[in-house]
C-alpha cells in the first residue's frame, strides 16, 4: 500500500470519529490532518478554526473554515463556529469537512470542504430570506487598508504566502502576473475603480476578454495553486469574481450579487476550487476540465464552416487613420463607398481574403439592428458582389445597446435608457426578427460582437434571471441562435473567453493591440493559448494595427502560425502613421496565399 493510501485510510478512519468544533479546540494533539498526492491540509483551532493548505511542505494559503454572505444591505457576522470530519459521500471525495456557524442575517449556515485527491473543493449554503450582496470565499468580508474593515479580523481573511499571482485576464498594458497585493477584477467592472484614458494602472485597464475565466494561479517557490470558482450554467448571476489583493489584513475573493438574487428558502454558492498545478496554463487546463467534469461550462456548438478560416479584412484601423489625427469621429467612415475603395486597393495589390467586417458603424442607431442607408444605401448589393467574388461579410454590433431602443425595451434610470432589458421576452420578440432580415433577406454572412459588458450597478429594474453574467450569456445566445437559424454555416465571432458561452460562440477573437505593445507575437501567442484551453480551436489573431510598424509587420508574419490572419488597414499604423512599403504589401499577399493553400481551400 502506498503512503498516500496508508495516510488516506487513517484520515478517513479519523473522519469517522464523532469529532465536535469543541472537541477539536480542546484536544490540540489530534488536529484534522490529510496528506494528498499534491497538497497537504491541517485544520487548527481557533476563532475561526482555519486551514492551512501546504505545496511541497510549504503553506501557500491559510484560510478561514467559513465564509461570509452579505445581504444587500449589511455584511454577515458568524459566530459559534463548528467543523467536524465526515466520512467522505462518494468518490473521488477522500475527505470531508463540514462547519456550521450561527449567522447575523440568515437562519442556518452550512460550510463544506471536499477534499480530492488533486483538488480541494469550498461550498457555503444559506437559508432564509432576502436579497444578496457578496457571496464571499476564504474571508469573511473585505479587509481595510490598516484595520479590519469588514471583517472582524485578520483570522477571517485569507493569508497568502504566494509571490506573486496570474490572471488569464488580458489587458492593454499586455500584463498576466502581478503582486499579490494588486486587485483583479475577473468580469464586468463594478464602478469601485474609476478608469480613465490617463489612468494605465495595469489593474485598472479594461479586460479585454468578457468575461474571462473566473480564475486566479498563485505561484511561490516553483509551485501553483489555481483558484477558480464554477456553478450551473443559469446561476452565473453575478457580474465578476473579485480579488480584493493581499492587504495588510488579508485577501478576499468574492462574487456580488448586488441584490438582483434573493434568498426564499436555499441558497448554494458556486463551488471553489483549489488545485495545485505545475504551471499558470497547466492550472488553467486543470481548471477548464473541473468546469467540464462538474458541470459548469457549456458544451461547443460552433459551426465550424471551411469559410471561417480565410483571411478577414476589417475597416475599423482604416477608419481611425482617416480621423482621429483630425478630431472627427471613426465611425463616420463605415460607408459603402469607402469599403468599396478598400476592397479594390487589395485588390489591386493581389492579396487574398476570404471575410470582411464591416465596423462601427453600418446602423442607423447601435441598438436597432438598422441599416444606415445614407452610410449603406445598397448593403444588400454589396454583400451579394461580395458573394460572387467567394467572400463573406460579416457586421460589427455592441452587444445591447440602448442607442434607438422603444421605451418599453429599455431600464431604465435616472429616467434616462441606459441599456436593452435583454432578460425581457419582449426584447427577444423584437430583436430576433432584426437578426433574421439582415442575414435571411440582405445576406449577412455572421457578426462579430464588441463592446460586450453588463449592467454591473445595484438598484436598476433588469428582468430576471438574466443579470450579471447571465444578462450577457442572454444576449449572445439570442445573437447566436437566430443568425445559425437563418445560415447554418454562419460565424458568430465572440470575445467572451469563458468556458459558460462555448454554445453561443463560433470563434473568438484575440482583441486589440495597445499602442503601447510590443513584441506582439508572443503577446498574441498567449491569448490564444487561454483561449485554446477554455475551448476555442479558432481565433481570429486580430489586429486594430495600433503600435509601430516593425511590430505590425513582425505580427502579420506570425498570425498564419496562431491562427486566422486579419487585416485591419491599407494605409498606414494608427499611432505612428507609419505606411508599409510595397514589398511588405506583396510579402503579404503571398503569406496570405500560402496560408489559404495549407487550408486546402480556395477563394
Amino acid at each position: 500500500m502506498s503512503v498516500f493510501r496508508v495516510l488516506v485510510s487513517l484520515f478517513i478512519a479519523a473522519a469517522a470519529l464523532p469529532l465536535s468544533a469543541q472537541s477539536l479546540q480542546s484536544r490540540p494533539e489530534r488536529p484534522f490532518m490529510l496528506t494528498a498526492a499534491t497538497y497537504s491540509v491541517q485544520l487548527d483551532a481557533g476563532t475561526p478554526p482555519r486551514l492551512t493548505i501546504h505545496l511541497d511542505g510549504q503553506p501557500i494559503f491559510v484560510v478561514p473554515a467559513v465564509s461570509g454572505l452579505a445581504s444587500a444591505t449589511a455584511e454577515e457576522v458568524l459566530s459559534g463556529v463548528a467543523c467536524a470530519p465526515q466520512t467522505p459521500s462518494a468518490a473521488p471525495v477522500i475527505a470531508e469537512l463540514d462547519c456550521t456557524a450561527t449567522s447575523s442575517l440568515w437562519s442556518s449556515r452550512h460550510f463544506v470542504w471536499r477534499f480530492l485527491p488533486d483538488h480541494i473543493e469550498f461550498q457555503q449554503f444559506a437559508t432564509g430570506h432576502g436579497a444578496l450582496g457578496r457571496a464571499y470565499f476564504l474571508s469573511s468580508g473585505v479587509s481595510d487598508r490598516w484595520g479590519s474593515g469588514s471583517v472582524p479580523g485578520h483570522l477571517w481573511d485569507t493569508t497568502i504566502y504566494a509571490d506573486h499571482y496570474f490572471a488569464p485576464n488580458p489587458n492593454h498594458a499586455n500584463l498576466y502576473e502581478f503582486p499579490i497585493a494588486m486587485p483583479q477584477i475577473l468580469g464586468f467592472s463594478v464602478g469601485r475603480e474609476a478608469q480613465s484614458d490617463q489612468d494605465f494602472r495595469p489593474e485598472r485597464m479594461t479586460g479585454i476578454f468578457a468575461p474571462p475565466p473566473l480564475f486566479l494561479a498563485f505561484h511561490e517557490d516553483g509551485a501553483w495553486l489555481g483558484v477558480g470558482i464554477g456553478t450551473k450554467p443559469g446561476e452565473y448571476q453575478f457580474p465578476a469574481l473579485e480579488y480584493t489583493g493581499s492587504r495588510y489584513a488579508g485577501a478576499s475573493f468574492f462574487v456580488d450579487y448586488q441584490g438582483y438574487r434573493k434568498l426564499d428558502g436555499e441558497f448554494a454558492s458556486p463551488v471553489l476550487s483549489l488545485a495545485p498545478a505545475h504551471s499558470a496554463l497547466d492550472a488553467l487546463a486543470g481548471y477548464t476540465a473541473w468546469l467540464d467534469a462538474k458541470g459548469f461550462s457549456t458544451p461547443a456548438a460552433a459551426s465550424d464552416a471551411a469559410w471561417h478560416h480565410l483571411p478577414i479584412f476589417c475597416g475599423w484601423a482604416e477608419q481611425t487613420v482617416e480621423t482621429s489625427p483630425f478630431g472627427r469621429a471613426p465611425n463616420t467612415m463605415a460607408t459603402q463607398a469607402n469599403y468599396e475603395q478598400w476592397i479594390k486597393t487589395l485588390e489591386e495589390r493581389q492579396i487574398p481574403f476570404g471575410t470582411i467586417v464591416i465596423d462601427d458603424k453600418w446602423q442607423a442607431q447601435y441598438g436597432t439592428f438598422e441599416v444606415d442607408q445614407r452610410k449603406w444605401p445598397d448593403m444588400k448589393g454589396f454583400i451579394a458582389a461580395q458573394h460572387a467574388k467567394g467572400r463573406h461579410v460579416v457586421l460589427w454590433v455592441p452587444l445591447a445597446n440602448e442607442e434607438g431602443l422603444p421605451a418599453d425595451l429599455c431600464v431604465t434610470a435616472g429616467g434616462k435608457c441606459v441599456t436593452a432589458d435583454v432578460g425581457s421576452p419582449r426584447y427577444e420578440a423584437w430583436l430576433r426578427p432584426r437578426i433574421r432580415h439582415l442575414v435571411a433577406d440582405l445576406g449577412v454572412d455572421g457578426f462579430k460582437e464588441d463592446w460586450v459588458g453588463a449592467p454591473a450597478v445595484p438598484g436598476l429594474p433588469l428582468t430576471g434571471p438574466a443579470v450579471g453574467i447571465e444578462w450577457v450569456r442572454r444576449f449572445q445566445w439570442i445573437l447566436y441562435s437566430e443568425t445559425h437559424a437563418a445560415k447554418p454555416d454562419a460565424m458568430v465571432e465572440t470575445q467572451t473567453v469563458n468556458a459558460l458561452f462555448r454554445e453561443s460562440s463560433d470563434l473568438t477573437r484575440l482583441n486589440d493591440i495597445w499602442y503601447g505593445s510590443r513584441h506582439v507575437p508572443e503577446m498574441m501567442q498567449l491569448r490564444a493559448r487561454i483561449a485554446h484551453i477554455s475551448g476555442w480551436q479558432t481565433v481570429d489573431t486580430d489586429n486594430a494595427s495600433s503600435t509601430t510598424l516593425r511590430d505590425w509587420w513582425s505580427y502579420m508574419q506570425a498570425q498564419p502560425h496562431i491562427g486566422i490572419p486579419a487585416l485591419y488597414f491599407i494605409s498606414k499604423t494608427e499611432s505612428t502613421q507609419e505606411a508599409p512599403t510595397e514589398e511588405q504589401w506583396k510579402a503579404l499577399a503571398g503569406l496570405w496565399r500560402d496560408y489559404i493553400a495549407g487550408l486546402g481551400t480556395t477563394r
